[in-house]
């Protein structure tokens, strides 16, 4: 198992629930809660801090943190020279 500490912090004030950012997400880690009419942040450590999510909330109601320190960021291109 890789150990992450990514965040992504949501600011449901700001949120309109126009569910970009549900269908931004190509890896599933936003999920969509038609009661609340707001994202669900799950499996945030899946996230491939592509920020598409990010990007198209036009309140900037969601902010994506990576984890510096995880594995699943640091590249290793020795192994491709």
């Amino acid at each position: 198992m890789i150990y992450t500490n990514h965040k992504i912090e949501f600011d449901p004030e700001k949120c309109v629930g126009c569910q970009l950012c549900y269908k931004a997400c190509f890896v599933d880690v936003i999920r969509w809660d038609s009661e609340a009419k707001k994202p669900i942040f799950k499996y945030v450590e899946d996230c491939e801090h592509c920020f598409y999510c990010q990007s198209v909330c036009k309140k900037d109601a969601i902010k994506v943190i990576p984890d510096p320190s995880s594995e699943r960021l640091h590249q290793h291109f020795e192994r491709y020279a």
